[in-house]
């Protein structure tokens, strides 16, 4: 019986830090001000700089596509210098 207590120590504890935590409706409460405070301000682009940006953009679509295309090539080759290597490695 000289091992009960420490289960018990246990459940009080965690009894002590249940009453610690902060409901929903305090963070809410206490966040409730920064929220609307908040408002982006964008800068107005002119059209030029709008498509110089959207430009830019199109630029780095195209660069990421190819090199992702050049990725799945070169797994592609991988994969099947592997298999060939397996297939003389258990076949011959």
């Amino acid at each position: 019986m000289g091992s009960a207590s420490q289960p018990m120590l246990v459940v009080k504890a965690n009894r002590a830090l249940l009453r610690k935590r902060r409901s929903f409706k305090e963070i809410r409460e206490a966040y409730e001000g920064y929220v609307n405070d908040t408002e982006l301000k964008f800068r107005e682009l002119t059209p030029f700089e709008q498509k110089k940006i959207r430009d830019k953009i199109i630029q780095q679509a195209k660069r990421d596509r190819w090199l992702e295309i050049q990725n799945y090539f070169f797994a592609l080759l991988i994969l099947v210098a592997l298999g060939f290597f397996f297939y003389l490695l258990f076949i011959e």
